[in-house]
């Protein structure tokens, strides 16, 4: 009896994991549509696969659909309190929609739980930023730089505080870096601020 139930369960976990498999191929080629049906698939045979919720979350947030992805989010954070990137994810979802205390909030949860996360810090400085708390943002954008220097919004938005203090020197020097690492927005505030 059982070896029975046994077979079952591994047959149930080798489906799901096709579904998965495939999902992944579709994801990695940014068919969320189809990723986001394959991801279901497997949901409904392991109902706590985390990873595959989160995708499916991701996959709804590229197809723009922000609130299936937020729930999709908070329920790999019910099940996995440890899931850094479902928290982060979240704080992005409460600053595209202007919630910058709860972006702040969900950025320091990702960090409690991995202080080496370079985007969390990130995050929690466009969140500090947006409450006018520029010492703070600095201090996590400087963070997230010594984590990954080649991350180029780091240098944007560290020059946009600059330009807001009138330090037009330091803002420069920062766009003249973030432009070199290819972000694209630094260009237009290098020809306007800097000569």
């Amino acid at each position: 009896m059982n070896i029975k139930y046994l077979l079952l369960f591994l047959m149930i976990i080798s489906c799901s994991n096709n579904d998965a498999q495939e999902a992944d191929k579709y994801y990695n080629n940014k068919n969320y549509d189809i990723a986001i049906e394959y991801y279901s698939e497997s949901i409904k045979l392991n109902p706590n696969n985390t990873k595959s919720i989160y995708r499916r979350g991701r996959s709804y947030e590229e197809i723009g659909k922000y609130k299936k992805a937020y729930n999709d989010y908070m329920k790999v954070i019910s099940i996995d309190k440890k899931y850094t990137s479902a928290y982060l994810s979240i704080a992005i979802y409460h600053h595209r929609n202007s919630d910058f205390l709860l972006s702040e909030s969900y950025s320091k949860k990702a960090l409690k739980i991995n202080n080496n996360f370079y985007l969390a810090h990130y995050w929690l400085g466009r969140s500090y930023q947006n409450q006018g708390n520029f010492n703070e943002a600095m201090k996590s954008f400087n963070n997230s730089i010594s984590l990954n220097k080649n991350f180029s919004e780091n240098y944007f938005y560290k020059g946009i505080i600059f330009l807001s203090l009138n330090d037009s020197n330091k803002a420069c020097k920062n766009f003249l870096i973030s432009k070199s690492l290819n972000f694209v927005d630094s260009s237009d505030l290098l020809k306007k601020y800097c000569r």
